[in-house]
C-alpha cells in the first residue's frame, strides 16, 4: 500500500466535487483540494489517474505526490504538532 497527497486546482464546480468524491474513496481529506489517499499498486494509481484525466479539463491540475511512511512521521502542522496517523485500512 503506497500513500500520496492528492491536489488539485479545478475551475469547474462540477467536475472539482466529482474528483473530491473521487479521492474520497482513497482516503481523507486535509484541506480543501488536498488528500492524503492510499493505493494499493502503482497500477491502482494509474488507473485513478486515467479516470480523473477523463473528467478534468485542459487548463485543470491534478497532482500525486508519495509519501513515504519516515515522511509521515515527520510531517508536522504550523504549530509543530504530528499530523494524525493515516488510517490502517480504508474501506471504498
Amino acid at each position: 500500500m503506497q500513500t500520496y497527497v492528492a491536489c488539485f486546482d479545478i475551475s469547474d464546480d462540477r467536475i472539482r466535487r466529482s474528483v473530491s468524491r473521487r479521492l474520497e474513496h482513497f482516503g481523507c481529506r486535509v484541506q480543501r483540494s488536498v488528500f492524503e489517499i492510499s493505493v494499493d499498486s502503482p497500477k491502482g494509481l494509474e488507473e485513478l489517474r486515467q479516470e480523473l484525466l477523463g473528467w478534468i479539463e485542459d487548463e485543470d491540475d491534478v497532482r500525486f505526490y508519495p509519501l513515504c511512511r519516515e515522511c509521515r512521521r515527520k510531517s508536522q502542522n504550523a504549530q509543530g504538532m504530528r499530523v494524525a496517523a493515516f488510517p490502517a485500512a480504508i474501506i471504498a
